[in-house]
């Protein structure tokens, strides 16, 4: 079953290395290596939206995401 997924990539973020950086949804929700992209299913993104639209969570400032789809 191909399942769809989300992919983060902090090298394409415009905020990287800067202040904002320390406190972005993807440091505060996931344990990372830095500068290293995260990749979470669309359940999951789908949950992160709905927390962060009832203010559980603080907005996704990077507009740089990806949907693909697994082989």
């Amino acid at each position: 079953m191909k399942e769809n997924y989300i992919s983060v990539d902090c090298e394409l973020c415009p905020f990287i290395d800067t202040e904002a950086c320390a406190d972005c949804l993807v440091t505060f929700i996931c344990d990372r290596e830095p500068r290293s992209a995260v990749v979470i299913s669309l359940e999951e993104w789908r949950s992160m939206k709905s927390m962060t639209k009832a203010g559980l969570l603080p907005e996704l400032r990077n507009p740089v995401v990806t949907i693909e789809r697994s082989h």
